[in-house]
This record gives structure tokens, C-alpha cells and sequence, in this order.
């Protein structure tokens, strides 16, 4: 479901939201820019929980903060996203802190977008060394400004389970590996 850019807000997450809960069949819920705050995001946790398909979830640009990444980072659990993309979304060192723990217990997510977000050096450290140690994800965007040297060598390790991984699928599919397609946005 792509609503991306519409003006829906905390009460048409909620909506939405309460439509999506128990979807079986609904794989992607992009809601970028709609003017979604921690509530919003309350909801959207809501449809993780009860979502059995849901695989990718993009809620950039949007003011959900740490309390909002927290509601979502909670949800992930038993989850089988794959790609969350919450870059611009106001998270900080706390939000980090949540996600980088939920990380440690979820093997779905392959992708986290975090661009854009005041999450400093030490909360890039948290969600990276997290995600290397989670064994399935393989892609971490986040802000240049706060690649040091620690973060740049655990950027390095996820890059080259990102080469396995696609070495893997191609193998897996008798395709060539650099004919494999991977979308950025």
C-alpha cells in the first residue's frame, strides 16, 4: 500500500491502520511524508503485530521520534520485515538505542534506512555493531557525517555479507550474480 506524500496524519494511520491489522496478503505499507507523529506510529505497530505479511515499511519524513521507533522497534519481534526505512524521522541516541536492541533479536530485517536522523556516532555504533551481529542484515544507510573509523570497518562487514548474499541468490536462482536487481531509492 503506497500512500506516500498525502496529508493522512496521526488519525488516517489509525484508520488505515485498524483496515491493515489482521491483512494476510499486504507486503509493503509505504507511508512517507503523510504528517504521521508518535501515535501514527503507535498504529503502525499495531499492523506489525497483527500483519503476518508485511516485509517492507517506509514511514520517512515523518515526526514519529524516539518514542514512535520504539512503539515500531517493539513490534518487530515476530515480525517478517525485511526493509525498514525510517530516515528523517527525528530519532536520536534513545531511539538508536531501542532499535539497535530490537535488531539483536530480529532476523528478518535485511535493510534499515536511518539517513537524516540526529542519532550521533555513538547511536550509529549501536545500530551497526547490532546489525553485524544479527547475521541477516546486510544494508545500513545512514548520514556520512557520523562514519568514523569503527563505523566504516562494521560498514565493511555488512557490505561483504551484502557481495555473499547476492552471490547466494544468484547461485540459488542460476543467475549471474551482477544480473541480480536491487532497488535503491
Amino acid at each position: 500500500l503506497y500512500v506516500s506524500h498525502n496529508p493522512i496524519s496521526d488519525d488516517g494511520m489509525a484508520l488505515i491502520s485498524e483496515a491493515l491489522k489482521h491483512n494476510t496478503s499486504l507486503t509493503e505499507l509505504v507511508v512517507v511524508g503523510c504528517g504521521i507523529s508518535v501515535k501514527g506510529a503507535i498504529s503502525i505497530s499495531e499492523v506489525i503485530m497483527g500483519n503476518s505479511s508485511l516485509e517492507k515499511l517506509w514511514i520517512g519524513w515523518s515526526e514519529i521520534g524516539d518514542d514512535g521507533i520504539s512503539a515500531i522497534a517493539g513490534a518487530l519481534g515476530n515480525s517478517k520485515i525485511s526493509e525498514l526505512d525510517v530516515h528523517e524521522c527525528g530519532i536520536t541516541l534513545t531511539g538508536a538505542r531501542v532499535l539497535a536492541a530490537a535488531l539483536s533479536s530480529n532476523h528478518t530485517i535485511r535493510r534499515l534506512d536511518l539517513c537524516d536522523n540526529p542519532i550521533t556516532v555513538e547511536g550509529v555504533l549501536l545500530i551497526v555493531t547490532a546489525a553485524v551481529h544479527n547475521t541477516v542484515c546486510h544494508e545500513v544507510r545512514i548520514d556520512d557525517e557520523y562514519e568514523n573509523d569503527e563505523v566504516k570497518m562494521m560498514m565493511n562487514i555488512l557490505e561483504e555479507r551484502m557481495r555473499r548474499d547476492k552471490q547466494k541468490v544468484a547461485i540459488e536462482t542460476g543467475k549471474a550474480a551482477n544480473d541480480c536487481h536491487h532497488g535503491n531509492h
